[in-house]
C-alpha cells in the first residue's frame, strides 16, 4: 500500500476505535467523560503523529459528530458540536507544531494544546454561545459549562500522556 492509503486506513481504524469507546462510554454515564475523554484525546494525538496533522484534524472534526450520533453526546448539546470540533482542531494543531522532536517537545505540545483547548471550550461554553445567541435551558447551560471547563484540561492531558506512552512503545518496537 502506498503512504496515502496507509494514512486513510490508520485514520479509519482510529476513528473506528473512537466510535467503539464512545458507544461503550454512553453506557457508563458516571465515568463517561473521564473514560471516553482521555481515549478520544489519545486517538487525536495518535492519528496526528502517525498520519499527520490533517488526518488528526479530520478525526477531531468527526468524533464529536459521531458521539452525538451514537448518543454519547446528549441531544440538547448538538448546537455545541462545532465548538467541540474547533477545540479538537486547536489541540491537534498545537501538538502538530511540536510533534517533531524529543519527548519533551511533544509533551510541551500536549500541554499547550490541552491548555488552549480547555480555554477555548471554557470560554465558548460560558461566553461565546451567549454572544452568538445560542440559548440552552439553565440546567443544561450549567452542565455544559461544567463539562467544558477543567474536565477538558484533565482529559486532554491524560489522553495526550497516554498517546505519548503508546508512541514511545511503538517506536521502541519499531512499529512506527
Amino acid at each position: 500500500m502506498d503512504n496515502k492509503t496507509n494514512k486513510i486506513v490508520y485514520s479509519a481504524l482510529f476513528l473506528a476505535i473512537a466510535i467503539t469507546f464512545q458507544t461503550l462510554g454512553r453506557n457508563i454515564p458516571q465515568i463517561n467523560q473521564f473514560l471516553v475523554g482521555p481515549i478520544i484525546n489519545s486517538i487525536l494525538i495518535l492519528t496526528t503523529f502517525i498520519c499527520g496533522m490533517w488526518w488528526g484534524i479530520g478525526v477531531g472534526i468527526l468524533t464529536p459528530l459521531l458521539a452525538w450520533f451514537v448518543g454519547q453526546l446528549a441531544t440538547p448539546l448538538a448546537p455545541f458540536i462545532p465548538f467541540i470540533m474547533v477545540g479538537n482542531i486547536i489541540y491537534v494543531f498545537i501538538f502538530a507544531l511540536f510533534m517533531k522532536g524529543e519527548l519533551v517537545k511533544k509533551s510541551i505540545g500536549i500541554l499547550f494544546g490541552a491548555i488552549l483547548k480547555f480555554a477555548f471550550l471554557s470560554i465558548a461554553s460560558t461566553k461565546l454561545i451567549i454572544l452568538i445567541g445560542i440559548k440552552f435551558p439553565p440546567k443544561i447551560a450549567k452542565a455544559l459549562a461544567n463539562s467544558m471547563s477543567f474536565p477538558q484540561l484533565i482529559t486532554a492531558i491524560i489522553g495526550g500522556t497516554l498517546a505519548l506512552i503508546l508512541i514511545e512503545l511503538l517506536r521502541k518496537r519499531r512499529v512506527i
